[in-house]
């Protein structure tokens, strides 16, 4: 099934521009609560494809480099609101730090520094 996510999107960033400085967009498979703050995230320089992530709980992943917050596209730019996710969750994530700046993130990328989960869209 096809999803469009963009009406719940343009709408979140413009209810939480004023509060936070910082708002992106988090898929991830984890069944999270509003108002949680997620934990950092880790980050793999070597992979040649975004996509290219090792399970999480493997000790490959247990390796990783973590970040200092936690990784999501930028709202404010954000431009893929259609299509099959192949994350089980998508969520509003701000804060009003960000880091992890020259790590070689990809495109459109933040590191959201003790960011609070402000709404769930799926």
């Amino acid at each position: 099934m096809m999803i469009n996510i963009e009406k719940q999107c343009k709408e979140a960033l413009k209810k939480w521009e004023d509060e936070y400085w910082f708002v992106g967009i988090r898929f991830e498979d984890k069944e999270r609560e509003i108002g949680e703050i997620c934990e950092c995230s880790k980050h793999n320089l070597d992979r040649e494809d975004e996509r290219d992530f090792p399970e999480y709980g493997t000790p490959e992943y247990d390796e990783m480099m973590e970040l200092d917050g936690t990784s999501a596209w930028n709202l404010a730019t954000y431009r893929d609101y259609e299509g099959y996710f192949l994350s089980d969750h998508c969520y509003i994530i701000g804060g009003n730090q960000i880091t992890n700046r020259d790590d070689g993130l990809d495109d459109n990328e933040i590191v959201i520094k003790n960011a609070v989960v402000l709404e769930k869209i799926f």
